[in-house]
């Protein structure tokens, strides 16, 4: 018997809008998750104030609009704590925060218009156990394909090739707003009298002048990078990063990477950019020791030292995001390969940037942050409604660890909603916390300062 399935055929009601919300305003998975669509977890809602001293520093060693290219070539982020402990301190959500900060108009806003930056991200959700420096680049590569910059670059490098008439008949709309997606679109560059594949050919040839090879050059201009990327696997994928027995792909990712895409980027007016490197342990944790110091003296030829395109112009940025345990693991590699010259891997070095355990008001913060994205009357913005003070404060009460405190706060919403409670009091946190269905925060390793 086939049953056809039903469509709603209208909203269902939120059983949160009696608590004046829209729906839960907290992660039920408190992990963020930067190519997650939900804004609970991909670094959409972000309490600035609560770690504006980090976002501080970040910024000073950094962005430095005024002296970019001054910036920090190495840094850290660090929590406190080990594996565990050291987790859920929102780490990756301060990455987000400044991977949308700049990348939104390649950091156009940023740095005042006086030139463009990208920001790739990394990041590993499992643990790595080979090539590593193959699998990082690889996982940058993928980054590259879904975070815009491609087209950004293309369509920029498309413009070149135009006369200044061409160019302001084909950005230019009806209502005299600019579009520079139009760039992109074969059809109506042709409708105005373009030759698509001159320009295209034209672009080829610009960026093998510039140094990128004829293969990459040829996907880039034409623009299906990510098809060319693909056709180095036998299933056309490009997700796992590593498959036994179908490794052409990361036999190719580095120079990919560190020479084609850099120079890419370069020809197409990039100044700089920024290679985020989240989860660093589980690129790191499995290393045997040499492997470790191979990985390191790796990371330092493509990203620091003259050889490949992105160490001889300085154009990436790295910033590794780590605590205790991943760090010891591989502070002796980074003094084989000599990057503690560049950056110590430390907390206490002036390069690391530590993400604290946020105080009680700044814990408050993030609550409100959440409950003001979700609220159904934004004049309650700032509000700590639906909850009540007494109710608030138990929340608070020693579940400061942001993960805690977020899947705390969900499941006392959530309870809430089910049982139609209207306003959330200390009884009501306490009954879900009572439960069982939530931890306490975990300890912090202490004595960190004295451990390199």
């Amino acid at each position: 018997m086939v049953q056809l399935p039903r469509r709603p055929t209208s909203a269902t009601p939120s059983p949160y809008h009696a608590l004046g919300l829209k729906d839960l305003p907290f992660p039920t998975t408190a992990i963020s998750d930067p190519y997650n669509s939900d804004p609970r977890r991909n670094g959409t809602i972000y309490a600035i104030e609560s770690i504006r001293t980090s976002i501080d520093k970040f910024e000073r060693l950094l962005i430095r609009p005024n002296d970019f290219q001054n910036r920090a070539r190495l840094a850290y982020l660090w929590s406190r704590g080990d594996q565990e402990s050291g987790r859920g301190i929102g780490k990756t959500a301060l990455l987000r925060y400044f991977r949308q900060r700049i990348n939104h108009d390649w950091g156009q806003t940023e740095y005042k218009g006086a030139f463009s930056a990208v920001v790739v991200y990394v990041s590993f959700s499992t643990q790595v156990d080979r090539r590593w420096i193959e699998q990082l680049a690889l996982s940058a590569l993928v980054d590259i394909c879904k975070n815009g910059v491609l087209e950004s670059s293309r369509a920029a490098l498309r413009l070149e090739q135009l006369t200044p008439q061409q160019a302001q008949d084909i950005i230019t709309e009806s209502d005299g707003t600019e579009s520079p997606a139009n760039l992109l679109d074969d059809s109506l560059l042709a409708d105005r009298g373009v030759d698509v594949a001159s320009i295209d050919n034209a672009v080829y040839e610009f960026l093998v002048q510039e140094g990128v090879k004829p293969a990459s050059a040829l996907a880039l201009s034409q623009g299906n990078f990510e098809d060319h990327l693909k056709s180095y696997r036998r299933d056309y994928a490009l997700v796992p990063f590593y498959i036994p027995r179908d490794t052409k792909i990361l036999d190719y990712a580095r120079d990919l990477l560190f020479n084609d895409i850099v120079l890419y980027l370069r020809a197409a007016g990039f100044a700089g950019g920024y290679l985020f490197i989240d989860d660093i342990e589980n690129l790191v944790d499995q290393m045997p020791r040499r492997y470790r110091i191979e990985f390191a003296k790796e990371f330092a030829i493509c990203t620091m030292r003259p050889g490949y395109a992105s160490g001889t112009h300085n154009f990436f940025s790295c910033v590794l995001t780590t605590h205790l345990q991943a760090s010891v693991a591989l502070a002796a590699a980074w003094g084989e390969a000599g990057l503690t010259g560049i950056a110590r891997l430390d907390p206490n070095d002036p390069n690391s940037v530590e993400l604290p355990l946020p105080s009680v008001d700044q814990a408050k913060g993030i609550i409100v942050a959440h409950l003001d994205h979700y609220r159904m009357n934004s004049a309650e913005n700032g509000s700590i409604s639906p909850f009540t003070e007494d109710g608030i404060s138990a929340l608070l009460n020693n579940r400061q660890h942001p993960r805690i405190l977020l899947s705390t706060a969900a499941l006392v919403v959530s309870n809430a909603a089910q049982e139609g409670i209207t306003s959330i009091d200390a009884t009501a946190v306490n009954k879900t916390i009572e439960s069982g269905a939530v931890q306490s925060s975990p300890d912090y390793t202490e004595g960190i300062e004295g451990a390199f």
